[in-house]
């Protein structure tokens, strides 16, 4: 792990992009920490505020096809560089949010940003890695569980002294704006190659495979990250200031699996990896789920996040190097699948939890997580997608 760090630290272009990762996370962790106060506020249901989490994944699934086009014609540094200096705004207008389709709409804006840099920093970690002949897509994804784990655990704070969300969302964006503006030079100079798209980006046959393991996979990850608070709170009766810690402790087990990925991934063989990885997810979330209690449930989710570490990695790495494809086209390409699975994971635990139970809903992804342990090693060990 310290490797890991030392490589990406002590070069300037892989530690920005590196820290963006973490920057985009370190909102988001604190969004998810304060949902619950957010549902109290507005009279929510689960039902209702399942819905409204749609705005998110919803505005990231929209962007996506322009992301894969303005990707790889303006290059993926200076997009980067662009969309991370405004990734705040939209978190700012929570503070005036006052209904339910209002709170839609800001999390609509969020999506559409983080949607943008989400192909644009993974299209610039590949191209600094394929420059330097180093591999750190792995460890740039763990600086994005570690920025998850500091923002919910910022956010666990913020609920805990009941700081408004307009003094602490403009912290935080105040912060990224002065790392964003020191790494600069970083983002906007070394590997920036630029080249013409479609700006449609449909998954090609030879992509088919890691867009449905990616919706699964983020499905579960984007379905836990949006309950996790509001399962330990209401399903289990955790306190605001504990509800927050099931994330930071899922993003938690993310960096640190992240951050020994890259080895990890050196040593062993990829399908084996991402299979075992499901599995301990599978078992360790059923298994805190059978417990019932708010530290079985931070542990199940700390086992889902070590777990799941390289999952998302991986299959970004092995899309950005297929074949006759730009990498910020291929990535959008199978990214927009994926944020489908964000995009009924919400809505879909709230439907269950109102029929059934919150501990239901939970049940039921780590059952999605046995399911990507069946079917990741014969996708991954395909010779046209190999990573």
């Amino acid at each position: 792990m310290i490797t890991s760090l030392r490589i990406v630290w002590t070069h300037p272009p892989s530690r920005a992009v590196a820290l963006v990762f973490s920057l985009v996370s370190v909102f988001v962790g604190s969004w998810f920490a304060r949902i619950p106060e957010m549902q109290s506020a507005l009279g929510l249901s689960e039902a209702t505020l399942g819905l409204v989490l749609l705005g998110m994944p919803m505005g990231t699934f929209l962007v996506m096809p322009l992301s894969g086009w303005l990707v790889p014609r303006w290059g993926a540094g200076p997009v980067t560089f662009g969309a991370a200096l405004v990734q705040g705004l939209p978190f700012l207008f929570l503070a005036f949010t006052e209904s339910a389709a209002q709170l839609a709409g800001v999390l609509l804006g969020v999506g559409l940003l983080n949607g943008t840099l989400n192909v644009a920093m993974n299209a610039r970690a590949n191209a600094v890695e394929e420059r330097r002949n180093v591999a750190i897509m792995s460890t740039c994804h763990g600086f994005f569980s570690i920025g998850g784990m500091v923002g919910a655990g910022v956010g666990s704070a913020a609920a805990s002294v009941s700081l408004s969300f307009g003094w602490h969302f403009l912290g935080l964006a105040t912060l990224a704006v002065i790392v964003v503006v020191v790494h600069r030079d970083a983002l906007l100079t070394g590997p920036a190659t630029r080249e013409a798209s479609r700006i449609l980006a449909v998954p090609p046959p030879a992509l088919v495979g890691i867009a449905v393991l990616l919706f699964c996979v983020l499905l579960a990850e984007g379905a836990v990250s949006n309950w996790s608070a509001v399962y330990l709170r209401k399903g289990l009766g955790a306190s605001a200031g504990v509800a927050g810690l099931g994330y930071a402790a899922f993003s938690g087990a993310m960096a640190v699996g992240r951050l020994y990925g890259d080895r990890v991934l050196e040593r062993f063989d990829t399908g084996r990896v991402v299979q075992t990885g499901a599995i301990i997810a599978a078992v360790g979330l059923g298994g805190g789920v059978l417990i019932a209690h708010p530290l079985s449930g931070i542990a199940g989710f700390f086992t889902q996040g070590l777990g799941f570490a390289v999952l998302v990695p991986v299959l970004y790495r092995t899309a950005a190097r297929t074949p006759g494809l730009a990498p910020g086209t291929s990535i959008a390409a199978v990214a927009s699948a994926g944020y489908v699975g964000l995009f009924t994971g919400p809505p879909l635990l709230g439907f269950v939890a109102d029929a059934l139970s919150l501990s239901w809903a939970i049940a039921l992804v780590a059952v999605l997580a046995g399911i990507v342990s069946l079917s990741a090693g014969p996708v991954l060990r395909r010779p046209a997608v190999s990573s």
